[in-house]
C-alpha cells in the first residue's frame, strides 16, 4: 500500500509535464501570431491564431490543475484552479473586446467542463486530463494556421495528458500486473513497465508528428489547371463554340469566375452602359436584339498599319443598323463587316451599337491596342496579346533579360489571357478589372496555372527556406521535388548559374539548373508549373501586362528582408503592385505558393512556402506581419519595361491608416 502514492505521484507528474508542454506550445504560437488578435475569420478560420494560443495555454493550466489534484495529499491544485479561473476571466474579457466570440464560447466550454468534473465526479482528475488532451487536437487545428495540420503541434502535450489520464483511471489495477522476474523483483518489474510506458508515449508522439505529405503542392482542395485538368495551351472552350451565329446565345464560359466578386463601387464607364432597350451579348431572351462583336477580339494588339477586321454577329430580326466607334478615332464605320488599317497608336475602346427600329438598340464593346510595328516583331508567330508600351521585341533566349524574365511577347502564354477573357465576357463590371482579379486569383488561391512552392530551387542555391529550416546538408542539391510534375523531377543543380541563364532547354530538363532567380515565364508557367516568390511575381506581372495593364499599372517588387520568429532573417521576398481600374491606389498582391493573393483595401494575409517541420518538408504560411509588405518594401519596382520607382506608401492600400 505504501507504494500506491508513489505510483500516483509519478502519473500526476506526467500530467503536470503535459500541461507545462501545452503552455509552452501556446506561448510559441502567441510569439508567432500575436498580431492576429482581433482578426477572426480573416484567413478563413473561426478565430485568430492568437486566440488559439491563449486557449491552448488555458488547456495547459487545466491539465496542470488536474495533475495537482491527483497528487497524493497535494493542495496546490486549488491555487492552480484559482489561477486558471482568473486567466480564463482575463482572456474572456480580452477576446470579447476584440469580438472573438467563437473563442469566448470555447473558454466557456472549458470552464463548464472543469466545474462539472469537480462538482459531480470522483474521478475529476482523470476526466480533466483526458478532456484537456483530447480537446487540444481540434483546438490546435482550428487555431494554428501556420501549418495545414496544426493538430500535430499538440502531439506531445496531448499524448502526455491522455496517457496520464488513462493511467490514473486504471491505476487501481496496477497491482494485478504480472511480475516479470518473480515475487522478489517488484521494483525491477515496475521499472520495466515504466520504461515501456515512456517508449509507448514516445511512439505515439512520433506517429502523430510524422508528416507524410509531399514537399510539392500537396492537397489544397482546388481543381488545378494544366494538363491534369484537361487544359492545353491554345485549346480553350468558348461560348462561341456553342453559338454558330456568334451572338452569345450559347451561355457563359466554362472558366467562370466563381469566387471573384467585383466591388459595386467600380461601375461600368458611361460609354459602355447598356440602355433599357439593349444589353450585352447573352443577356436577353432568344429572338430579341443583341450586339455581338465577332472581330476584333477583346484585348487584341495589332501592329500599326495592320488591316483590322471589324465584324458583328447577325443578332436580331429585320434589317439592322450598325455603328462602330473608337474612343481614340471616333466613328469607324456603319457596316456589319469592314476593315480599317489607319487606327492610331494606343488603346482603343471599340463600341458597337446595333438597332432594328427607332429607340431599340443594343451594344457591345471590346478593347484593342495598336502598337509600334517593331514591338514583338522578332517573334514568330506573333502573339495575339501583348502590351503596346513594351520595349520588348523578342523572347527567350535572344531577348534582353527583362524580356526573357517577363515574356510579354510569348505566344504560348496567350491561352491564359484567352481564359481570363472568356471568364469575364459577361461581367457586369469593368472587364479589365475582372481580368486582373481572375489572373491574380488563378495564380493565387485557385492554383490554376502554378502550384506550391519550389523549395528545390532554394536547396540548390542555399537559401534559408531549405538550409536553415531544413538541413545544411541540402546545400547544392535538388531535394524536395516530390509532388511536382516530371519536368521538375528531371532538373539538374548547378548553383553557380542564376536566373534565365540557368534555363537552356524547353525539352531536355537535365540541361536546366534548378537555381533561384527568375526563369523565363513560359518555362515557369507551361513547363514547371511552380516556382518561388520571384517566379510567381514575374508570372503575374507578365500575364497582367498581356491582359491589358499598362507599364505603370503592374509591377513586381520586393521586401528588403524579413524576420521569421525562431528562424531568423530572410534576405527578402518578391510580390506585386497592381493598380486596378476604378481604384486610386495600388494593391499589394502576393500569390507565392498559392497564398492569399489579393486583399482588396489591405495587404495579403499570408503567402505559402515549403519549409521543414520536425525535419520533414511542410507547407507553411508566412503571415503578413512578418513580411513587412509596407515597412520593408523596396524603393524599386520593375516589369518588362525595366525598373521604376516604387509608388509612395500613401498610394498603396494597407500601407497607411
Amino acid at each position: 500500500m505504501n507504494k500506491e502514492p508513489k505510483i500516483l505521484a509519478s502519473l500526476a507528474l506526467l500530467g503536470f509535464v503535459g500541461g507545462a508542454a501545452a503552455i509552452a506550445v501556446g506561448g510559441v504560437f502567441l510569439l508567432f501570431a500575436f498580431p492576429s488578435l482581433g482578426r477572426p475569420g480573416e484567413l478563413d478560420y473561426y478565430f485568430s491564431q492568437a486566440a488559439g494560443g491563449l486557449l491552448i495555454i488555458l488547456l495547459g493550466l487545466v491539465g496542470m490543475a488536474a495533475a495537482a489534484l491527483a497528487w497524493p495529499g497535494g493542495r496546490i491544485w486549488r491555487a492552480l484552479l484559482v489561477l486558471g479561473g482568473l486567466y480564463a476571466l482575463a482572456i474572456f474579457a480580452a477576446l470579447g473586446f476584440y469580438r472573438e466570440w467563437i473563442a469566448c464560447i470555447a473558454i466557456l466550454a472549458v470552464v463548464v467542463v472543469t466545474a462539472a468534473a469537480l462538482r459531480f465526479s470522483r474521478s475529476a482528475a482523470c476526466i480533466l486530463l483526458l478532456f484537456a488532451g483530447l480537446f487540444g487536437f481540434p483546438l490546435a487545428q482550428a487555431a494554428i494556421t501556420l501549418l495545414p495540420y496544426g493538430w500535430k503541434a499538440w502531439a506531445a502535450p496531448g499524448s502526455l495528458l491522455i496517457f496520464s489520464g488513462l493511467a490514473l483511471l486504471f491505476s487501481g489495477n496496477f497491482s494485478r500486473l504480472p511480475l516479470l522476474f518473480g515475487k522478489g523483483s517488484r521494483r525491477w518489474s515496475y521499472l520495466i513497465y515504466a520504461l515501456g510506458s515512456l517508449a509507448l508515449i514516445s511512439l505515439a508522439i512520433a506517429l502523430l508528428t510524422h508528416l507524410p505529405g509531399p514537399a510539392g503542392p500537396g492537397s489544397a482542395g482546388h481543381g488545378y489547371g494544366g494538363a491534369e485538368a484537361g487544359i492545353v495551351p491554345g485549346m480553350n472552350s468558348t461560348a462561341e463554340q456553342a453559338d454558330p451565329k456568334g451572338c452569345g446565345c450559347g451561355g457563359g464560359s466554362a472558366a467562370d469566375l466563381q469566387k471573384i466578386s467585383l466591388p459595386s463601387s467600380s461601375p461600368l464607364p458611361a460609354s459602355r452602359e447598356a440602355s433599357s432597350g439593349g444589353g450585352n451579348a447573352g443577356e436577353m431572351p432568344d429572338g430579341q436584339l443583341r450586339a455581338k462583336i465577332l472581330s476584333p477580339g477583346d484585348v487584341r494588339t495589332f501592329p500599326k498599319g495592320t488591316s483590322v477586321l471589324f465584324s458583328a454577329g447577325d443578332c436580331g430580326k429585320g434589317p439592322l443598323d450598325y455603328l462602330w466607334q473608337s474612343s481614340r478615332d471616333g466613328i469607324l464605320g456603319r457596316n456589319q463587316s469592314f476593315r480599317v488599317s489607319s487606327l492610331s497608336s494606343g488603346w482603343h475602346n471599340i463600341t458597337l451599337m446595333v438597332s432594328n427600329s427607332p429607340g431599340s438598340w443594343a451594344q457591345d464593346y471590346v478593347e484593342i491596342a495598336i502598337a509600334p510595328p517593331w514591338v514583338c516583331s522578332k517573334v514568330n508567330p506573333r502573339p495575339k496579346y501583348y502590351p503596346p508600351d513594351t520595349p520588348c521585341e523578342d523572347i527567350w533566349p535572344n531577348a534582353p533579360e527583362q524580356c526573357q524574365e517577363m515574356e510579354v511577347c510569348h505566344p504560348d502564354l496567350d491561352w491564359i489571357v484567352d481564359e481570363a477573357i472568356n471568364a469575364c465576357a459577361n461581367s457586369s463590371g469593368d472587364r479589365k478589372r475582372c481580368r486582373g482579379l481572375y489572373i491574380i486569383n488563378s495564380f493565387g488561391p485557385e492554383a490554376r496555372y502554378m502550384r506550391g512552392y519550389a523549395v528545390f530551387k532554394a536547396c540548390c542555391s542555399g537559401y534559408p527556406e531549405c538550409m536553415r529550416v531544413c538541413s545544411p546538408d541540402l546545400a547544392g542539391t535538388c531535394s524536395f521535388r516530390d509532388g511536382f510534375n516530371e519536368n521538375v523531377a528531371n532538373l539538374s543543380c548547378r548553383p553557380e548559374e542564376w536566373g534565365v541563364s540557368a534555363w537552356h532547354s524547353d525539352s531536355n530538363m537535365s540541361e536546366n539548373s534548378a537555381v533561384l532567380g527568375m526563369f523565363p515565364t513560359h518555362a515557369t508557367v507551361n513547363i514547371l508549373q511552380t516556382g518561388v516568390c520571384v517566379d510567381y511575381a514575374a508570372a503575374v506581372t507578365t500575364m497582367l501586362r498581356k491582359a491589358g495593364y499598362s507599364r505603370s499599372e503592374a509591377f513586381s517588387t520586393s521586401s528588403t528582408g524579413y524576420d521569421l520568429p525562431l528562424v531568423g532573417e530572410h534576405p527578402g521576398h518578391a510580390y506585386n503592385l497592381v493598380l486596378l481600374p476604378g481604384d486610386k491606389k495600388y494593391h499589394i498582391v502576393d500569390t507565392t505558393g498559392n497564398g492569399d493573393g489579393i486583399n482588396l483595401g489591405g495587404v495579403p494575409g499570408y503567402f505559402r512556402f515549403t519549409g521543414c517541420f520536425l525535419g520533414m518538408p511542410s507547407q507553411i504560411r508566412v503571415m503578413d506581419w512578418w513580411v513587412g509588405y509596407c515597412s520593408k518594401i523596396s524603393p524599386q519596382s520593375y516589369n518588362d519595361a525595366g525598373g521604376a520607382r516604387t509608388p509612395e506608401k500613401d498610394r498603396i492600400y494597407g500601407c497607411t491608416q
